[in-house]
């Protein structure tokens, strides 16, 4: 009965805020749509999240392409709306989840950060995905389908990719990293010691700073933990009082996670790609994740020797989010061109 309350307070929430958000286009003039659903996961264990936003049908008669959007960790997809804004504004119809364990994609908040039993609950986000995927797929058939994953979202792609990539038409890769395997295989240790001590849901500190208290060594006078994250000290101050993102991983979720990592570092599996499959990274060259683009420069040169069209873009002085950059319409116009030059072959515009 609580659950029912909640997922009624948690729907009357989102009209109201499908309801601002439409007025606030209107005031500059944009008549795209937004739409949230949900679908069931297939882990079985909660209902998707998801967003779309629909492009002006006064100007675009029918989308010029779709693209999925899939968000990093401890993350949500509504933090990537201007992206989204900005790509239906071009003609795109953009979807994307809240992967499960995130956003609204859980029962409650002890979900948070939590995926599914067994080692491999990862694997579900990226079964979600496809399921996005199909959703979009049979709304919007014969037009071009392009893959977009942030951070932790990048690694779900590149595995998507390795197993679904003869569904998507291009996959760009923000914020991705190259971790060796003996740090994966570490990290997968002391995750799998903590949960046989202290159960699957437990939430260690120990390795929390292990992931992330390295993160803000090259930033001088920080002034939060998640600096790292955008220059941008605005968006840098939503993310920290956000209760979305405002929590620790699992023990089962770092498990899950790393296994995927562990996955995609494998070069037999960079190799399943689909040689065809037009492939780009863009990360920001202070970004810590991507190792200051040492990592992105190593994993690019992998996936040169499988895929034929693979393209590198790095940002000078950009940190982790290149979407909640300062620089943030440069990159969104750069990733426009690169869609439509090796995605589309035609100018939008």
């Amino acid at each position: 009965f609580t659950r029912k309350i909640c997922a009624l307070h948690k729907l009357e929430m989102r009209k109201e805020a499908a309801q601002e958000w439409k007025i606030r286009m209107k005031r500059k003039g944009i008549y795209m749509e937004r739409e949230e659903r949900v679908f069931p996961s297939s882990s079985g264990m909660c209902n998707i999240h998801t967003v779309i936003w629909y492009p002006d049908n006064s100007i675009y008669s029918y989308p010029v392409g779709v693209i999925q959007i899939a968000h990093g960790m401890i993350d949500h997809i509504e933090r990537f709306e201007e992206m989204a804004e900005f790509f239906a504004g071009k003609g795109f119809v953009v979807a994307g989840n809240d992967h499960l364990g995130h956003g609204d994609s859980v029962n409650g908040e002890e979900d948070y950060g939590y995926f599914a039993k067994g080692s491999h609950g990862a694997d579900y986000l990226i079964k979600d995905m496809h399921r996005l995927t199909r959703i979009m797929k049979k709304m919007y058939r014969d037009i071009p389908y392009i893959l977009i994953g942030h951070s932790m979202g990048s690694f779900m792609a590149r595995k998507y990719a390795c197993i679904y990539g003869d569904e998507l038409d291009g996959v760009i890769f923000l914020g991705t990293g190259n971790q060796p395997k003996s740090v994966v295989n570490a990290g997968l240790k002391l995750a799998h010691m903590a949960k046989l001590v202290h159960g699957d849901r437990y939430r260690s500190r120990l390795i929390n700073k292990l992931m992330f208290g390295t993160y803000n060594k090259r930033i001088k006078d920080n002034r939060t933990d998640s600096d790292w994250l955008t220059k941008d000290t605005a968006i840098v101050d939503e993310y920290t009082a956000d209760p979305k993102c405002s929590y620790m991983f699992t023990a089962n979720g770092y498990i899950g996670f790393l296994n995927v990592i562990r996955f995609d570092i494998n070069e037999k599996n960079i190799a399943r790609t689909p040689a065809a499959l037009p492939v780009l990274f863009a990360s920001g060259e202070e970004d810590p994740v991507g190792d200051y683009g040492k990592a992105v420069k190593k994993v690019f040169k992998l996936y040169t020797k499988y895929v034929d069209n693979v393209e590198l873009r790095l940002y000078e002085d950009d940190r982790h989010e290149l979407h909640s950059e300062t620089n943030r319409q440069e990159v969104f116009e750069d990733l426009l061109e690169w869609i439509e030059s090796d995605v589309l072959a035609y100018d939008i515009d």
